[in-house]
């Protein structure tokens, strides 16, 4: 099969010609493999970071809802360029495409120096306006001025594994990742704790590991795109701004970047309604989070490959295979998630041990987390699968607004209500307000995947 698609299509239209469930597999399985070594490398700073103490495992925790706020703003333009791609891709029209993905290298050369200038200045006042305890704001405040610099490599790394992936190839991000995570993971005990004479930095260690790698990633993405995809090579004049896909990127990406400055402000004041129960609870966030994160590899490979699919598809005018693949990926997504769990729940003392040992009360409180958390991600695995529907279709502004009610409307106010709030019931409470946003916007996700509203394209011709 593969061989007469190759032979009939030069390889080009495969995702829109193969069996479904075979694409899904061919594309999703190095996008879960990737996801995997991307959690262990997370995984991997946690140990570390743990062996250091409790404020840096917090330090981290709170960092990063502050540093995704800063870097929030060229998000969607980097999910956006998944639609135009795969679209103009599955419409044949390979220039376009290839024009396209140069809009989106652009875009993160001309957003990413007043970013990084923005987080490196910013961010540090802003985790002491939200109120990081005082004892975790000293390494909070220098891992993320450190993450910053380094964030046009991480907007070239994203953006480049994005337009291979929505051209059906995500073999080549898988081989860029696994290069920039194997250095990761070496540099991590070398910076954070000092090994073989080199200077323990701590979570300063943990930064620079992350944005060296980072480097080594983007560019040599940047290098293969050049050298080609699929039979189309990125050349300097696909760079060439073009004012009508410039507006098509911000007409599909600027929802998305609202939902991610949203969902980024969200988790910044849920750092800050979190850290009023203190830095155990915060700790264990961080941990738990890491941990049922751990099955969200396999969910992720199935969003990733039905973003692509359904991309492809609604260009080619398929529209019933792009509506078989949405309602493929959130009824495999949820089911693989409803089995990682219920593995873990019984498990969930020793897990949050071996990341935080002789830490009780972080222990306890990341163990509550599992419980009470774990069967809500079911829930917040369809609405991930709304989140590749719009990353593929094109039709973001629905779920922006779903993912701002979910955050803002649902999870920050029950969570503080029920935790530090007038009601009271701590960390419980906490978790338990967390967990309602997700099963209640996860079931308003079904049914908007179902209703079928975003089966059109949004592309256009020059």
């Amino acid at each position: 099969m593969d061989e007469q698609l190759h032979e009939d299509y030069g390889g080009k239209e495969w995702v829109t010609k193969a069996p479904l469930l075979k694409v899904m597999l061919k594309l999703g399985i190095p996008i879960a493999v990737g996801e995997s070594l991307n959690l262990v490398y997370n995984l991997t700073d946690t140990f570390w970071l743990g062996r250091v103490g409790n404020e840096a495992l917090a330090a981290i925790s709170a960092s990063w809802p502050v540093v995704w706020l800063i870097i929030s703003a060229a998000e969607g333009i980097l999910q956006a360029g998944i639609s135009l791609v795969s679209q103009y891709w599955g419409a044949r029209d390979w220039e376009n495409s290839m024009n396209a993905a140069g809009q989106v290298i652009l875009a993160v050369f001309i957003v990413a120096g007043p970013l990084a200038l923005a987080g490196f200045f910013l961010i540090p006042p802003l985790l002491s306006l939200l109120g990081v305890p005082a004892e975790v704001l000293p390494q909070a405040s220098t891992y993320s001025q450190i993450i910053s610099i380094g964030i046009i490599f991480m907007g070239l790394a994203e953006g480049t594994s994005a337009i291979f992936s929505a051209a059906g190839d995500t073999l080549t991000p898988l081989k860029i990742r696994a290069l920039g995570n194997a250095i990761n993971m070496v540099l991590d005990p070398l910076l954070i704790l000092g090994y073989l004479s080199f200077p323990a930095m701590g979570v300063a260690g943990a930064a620079i590991a992350t944005i060296f790698s980072q480097a080594i990633a983007g560019g040599l993405a940047l290098l293969l795109l050049h050298r080609g995809v699929r039979g189309e090579r990125l050349r300097l004049h696909n760079l060439k701004p073009r004012k009508w896909l410039l507006k098509k990127l911000l007409k599909v990406g600027a929802p998305l970047s609202i939902l991610s400055l949203g969902e980024a402000g969200g988790f910044t004041l849920l750092v800050a309604i979190i850290s009023m129960c203190g830095v155990d609870a915060l700790a264990a966030w961080g941990v738990g989070d890491r941990v049922t994160g751990l099955f969200h590899i396999f969910v992720s490979g199935l969003l990733g490959a039905s973003a692509t699919i359904i991309g492809q598809s609604l260009g080619a005018g398929l529209k019933s295979r792009a509506k078989k693949a949405a309602v493929k990926a959130a009824a495999y997504g949820a089911s693989i998630m409803a089995i990682g769990i219920g593995i873990l729940i019984p498990f969930r003392y020793q897990v949050i041990a071996f990341f935080a040992p002789n830490n009780p009360g972080v222990i306890e409180a990341g163990a509550q987390f599992i419980l009470i958390m774990g069967p809500s991600i079911i829930f917040f695995t369809l609405f991930l699968a709304a989140g590749a529907v719009a990353q593929g279709s094109g039709h973001t502004k629905p779920l922006m607004i779903m993912g701002l009610i979910r955050l803002w409307v649902i999870r920050n106010l029950f969570a503080f209500l029920l935790g530090p709030g007038p009601i009271g019931w701590g960390v419980t409470g906490l978790w338990l307000g967390m967990a309602l946003s997700n099963v209640l916007m996860g079931l308003v996700a079904l049914l908007w995947i179902m209703g079928g509203s975003w089966l059109e394209p949004v592309i256009t011709r020059e």
